[in-house]
């Protein structure tokens, strides 16, 4: 019987965890621009952002890098210079969910592989 409670509640906080993972990154474009940083491993600028992840619109992509900097997902390093740049870069927080997108591509190509 305590086996089993144990059981009930390891299964509910899973599941708690995955939906406030969901909540944070969940969204196409969330996962979109966390998954570049983990494929380029440096900082991005915006500009950069918006033409490797065509067709996202500007706009869609300031919101979800300033919920993803919110969240600290991401790190915002503003440099002084005219006109002002601002580079984005995974925290380590950001840097934990490689494991996610490795989870993610083995299961694509298992069971879509010709999709790739």
């Amino acid at each position: 019987m305590v086996k089993q409670k144990m059981e009930i509640k390891n299964v509910l906080e899973k599941s708690q965890m995955c939906e406030k993972t969901i909540s944070l990154i969940g969204n196409k474009w969330s996962l979109m621009i966390v998954n570049e940083f983990n494929l380029i491993g440096k900082p991005l600028r915006f500009n950069m952002l918006l033409e490797k992840l065509s067709p996202i619109s500007s706009k869609t992509l300031s919101a979800k890098l300033k919920e993803l900097v919110q969240h600290k997902i991401l790190d915002k390093n503003i440099i002084s210079t005219s006109p002002v740049i601002a580079n984005y870069s995974l925290t380590q927080k950001g840097k934990d969910l490689a494991g996610l997108f490795e989870s993610m591509a083995s299961w694509g190509k298992k069971w879509n592989p010709h999709t790739i």
